[in-house]
């Protein structure tokens, strides 16, 4: 018996950091380490703002077609989820590199469609392992604290080649060699399929916690929500008045992420999906609002923290209940919220570009992108009362 509980704790401990190093790499470096290095690119004068933003919104276009291709089933057999994850992680390195290599604006735009496939793939297909082998709140936490480590060690890698003058080619070069580097971690700890849990039966429910277009709608309006501040941050805080400090903010943001994730799944654990949920887009909502708060950097701190202790928090919550749904037909409920998640994202840039440029345009986004927040909040809030009305009925 000690044996078998020591065999599972390796086995949960293995799984997590498996998790860890998918998201570090698929989502952390390969989608976000484009934000601090936007005013990087900016700076040098190789894009205009509005290509910029293009760029970003081509990457989640990637990530929407990515999220599309993979809900399909043929891409679920158990057999082909570790070659699809590989071969999904070989691309996200490899596309790192290619923008090392080229600077052509549309060549640039196609580099970051095919990464934001890849991210896709990461997520859908690493979240899908992950889910087989274990149902432990903290070790499906791990996988999504995987962004915000990513996070903070792209941000203060590009801080430090900074520091020593490197151009955003050896940027991308240096991040390449840590993208090969996560990628042997991930493929010597990837979990074989020998150890995958049985399929749980579905928890039997009188009254559904929420129907699954109502998520979907719900993870769509979040993806918008949060997808500003995590595009134009350093840009945003540029001049809050202290360079050292604000050049950091999304090192905080990211080392808030990795609380935020094991915190949500705790909460929820002890006081439910609905409510957590609705007070996790709230709590965001409000944390979007403050980053416009550019010159006053305490508030502009805490808005930082609060935002990444919330916004990938979203994603550990959602997740889990995607597979809690009932869902028609042969819908695949992960892959389509990822989808919902992924048009948001799209809009989001897109907007920002049409509305102008500089921080007029990204502070009239942030609010838009606000009210987003709060419009998913009023539709998990809703659900949240109807399930205790029913709760009060069968008590009476």
């Amino acid at each position: 018996m000690v044996q078998g509980n020591a065999d599972s704790n390796r086995h949960a401990i293995s799984t997590a950091l498996f998790g860890l190093m998918v998201l570090t790499l698929g989502m952390g470096i390969g989608r976000f380490l484009y934000t601090p290095m936007l005013p990087v690119l900016l700076s040098e004068g190789q894009f205009t703002f509005a290509a910029l933003s293009w760029i970003a919104s081509a990457n989640y276009a990637g990530y929407l077609a990515g999220s599309l291709l993979f809900s399909f089933g043929a891409f679920h057999l158990p057999s082909r989820l570790r070659p699809m994850l590989l071969t999904s992680a070989v691309a996200t390195g490899g596309l790192i590199l290619a923008m090392a290599i080229f600077t052509q604006p549309a060549i640039v735009m196609l580099i970051r469609f095919l990464a934001g496939v890849a991210s896709a793939g990461m997520m859908i297909f690493g979240s899908m392992i992950v889910l087989q082998h274990t149902r432990h709140p903290f070790v499906i936490a791990s996988l999504f604290s995987g962004v915000g480590a990513g996070i903070l060690l792209g941000n203060e890698y590009v801080i430090a080649g900074l520091r020593y003058a490197l151009s955003s080619h050896m940027l991308w070069s240096g991040a390449a060699v840590i993208s090969a580097v996560l990628l042997l971690l991930l493929a010597l700890l990837i979990p074989a399929r020998a150890h995958a849990l049985p399929p749980a039966p579905p928890a039997p429910t009188h009254h559904p916690l929420m129907r699954w277009w109502q998520l979907a709608l719900l993870y769509g309006f979040a993806g918008f929500g949060y997808i500003i501040v995590a595009t134009y941050l350093p840009l945003m805080a540029k001049n809050a008045g202290s360079p050292l400090l604000t050049a950091h903010l999304w090192s905080l943001v990211g080392l808030a992420i990795v609380p935020g994730c094991f915190g949500w799944l705790w909460a929820a654990k002890r006081w439910g999906v609905l409510q957590c949920l609705t007070a996790n887009l709230l709590i965001q909502g409000v944390c979007v609002i403050l980053t416009l708060a550019s010159d006053a950097l305490p508030l502009l701190i805490i808005s930082s923290i609060g935002f990444g202790a919330t916004f990938m928090g979203t994603t550990s919550l959602v997740m889990p209940l995607a597979r809690q749904l009932s869902v028609p037909g042969n819908i695949n409920l992960l892959g389509l919220v990822t989808l919902t998640y992924g048009i948001g994202q799209i809009v989001g840039p897109l907007l920002t570009s049409l509305l102008g440029s500089g921080t007029e345009a990204i502070a009239s986004a942030t609010l838009c992108g606000a009210a987003a927040l709060f419009f998913g909040a009023v539709i998990s809030m809703i659900q949240l009362v109807k399930q205790r009305q029913f709760t009060q009925k069968r008590e009476c």
